[in-house]
Formats: structure tokens, C-alpha cells, sequence
């Protein structure tokens, strides 16, 4: 059985390892959501309604594979681009800073919402730290289920998209920090994001 630090480190460090272990995987590129990441194959996709801290209903996509030994990957993609008129339902409709405000903090809050709630269905949470892919701020677990298993997780928030990265294997199973980490986000033509970002947080482009 692999043990807990082994599990970890295997976890934050097998980006490095990518070019060994990419071999068998696709590079999977979406521009309906606008971001790129590594699956074994092409994924399932499951279009459903995701209820927000706030209690509104936000268009949202599951992209998936379920392997045969138990393994289940998946990106799950929140969309608040065009739930601005949804807040205007449970406020004033007149108070349009008030419409914003919840608009604004609900997306914004959503990555630490998520996440109490991945930490909440653990047994044990293994790591729990800060993370960035291409310096859009985000969190990484690893946390340990009732059931033996463990899950790696991500989450990032980018133009007002939520990505949720959850890759869960069976007890003694293979860390998954080549899933985990390998996400990347697009501009509208496909391009690959990437930013320089300030200790204060703020984002500029690279060219």
C-alpha cells in the first residue's frame, strides 16, 4: 500500500514527470468552456443545473472518463458568465448594486464554497494548499473518503467560470497529480492563457 507522504508527494510532483507518462493520454480541447486538459480518451459530457451558495441555478458542464479499475476523472465546468438576470429574482430589481453585488460575491466565492464541501465529505484531508496553473490563483487537495478511497482535486476561477478537477482512485491507487494538474485555459480563439501576476493578486496577460 502506497503511504500517505508517499501519496502526496507523488501527487505535487508528477507534473514534472508528464512527458514520460503523457503517452497514453490525449491533450482534450474544449472552446465551449475554453480550456484544455489531459484525459486518458475522450471524456463523456454531462450538461446539467448547478445550485450556487446563493441558492441560483447556473448552466454548468461535467466532462468525464470512469476507467475499468475504479479510477473516475473529471472536469466539472461552472458557468456565471449570463446568470446576472438570475439574482435579479431574489432582490429588488430596482437595486441593480445590490443585483451585482450578489452576482459578483457568489462566483467569487464559489471556489472556497466548493471546496468546504469537498473537505466536509472527507475522512481526512491529506493537503490542502494554494495552487496556480498559468497564475490564475486556485486550491489543490488531497483528501482521504470513507469508502478507502482519495481524491486529488482542483479548483480555479477564470472568467467567470468555475473548473472543478476531481480525479478519485480506489485505496491504494495511482496519484493522479498528471490529471490533477495538467488543466490550461483558452481565449476566445484558442490561444493558451497565460498571465504575470503581482503579489497584490492582479493579473496581466503574457504576450
Amino acid at each position: 500500500m502506497i503511504s500517505k507522504a508517499l501519496r502526496l508527494t507523488l501527487a505535487l510532483s508528477l507534473s514534472a514527470c508528464l512527458p514520460g507518462l503523457a503517452h497514453a493520454w490525449i491533450l482534450y480541447t474544449n472552446m465551449d468552456d475554453l480550456f484544455l486538459v489531459n484525459f486518458p480518451r475522450e471524456p463523456d459530457v454531462r450538461e446539467f443545473e448547478h445550485e450556487t451558495e446563493y441558492r441560483i441555478k447556473v448552466p454548468a458542464r461535467e466532462y468525464f472518463v470512469e476507467e475499468d479499475n475504479g479510477v473516475r476523472l473529471s472536469l466539472t465546468v461552472i458557468d456565471f458568465n449570463n446568470a446576472f438576470s438570475s439574482y435579479q429574482e431574489i432582490v429588488d430589481q430596482t437595486d441593480d448594486i445590490n443585483v451585482r453585488t450578489m452576482w459578483i460575491y457568489d462566483q467569487r466565492g464559489s471556489m472556497a464554497y466548493e471546496a468546504a464541501k469537498l473537505r466536509k465529505q472527507a475522512s481526512e484531508i491529506v493537503y490542502d494548499g494554494w495552487h496556480h496553473i498559468d497564475r490564475v490563483e486556485g486550491l489543490n487537495l488531497v483528501l482521504d473518503n470513507p469508502d478507502g478511497s482519495t481524491t486529488y482535486a482542483g479548483l480555479y476561477l477564470h472568467a467567470r467560470r468555475l473548473y472543478m478537477l476531481n480525479a478519485t482512485v480506489p485505496e491504494g491507487g495511482i496519484p493522479q497529480g498528471l490529471f490533477q494538474q495538467s488543466l490550461g485555459f483558452l481565449d476566445e480563439t484558442g490561444d493558451q492563457i497565460r498571465y504575470w501576476i503581482t503579489p497584490e493578486g492582479l493579473r496581466t496577460r503574457e504576450h
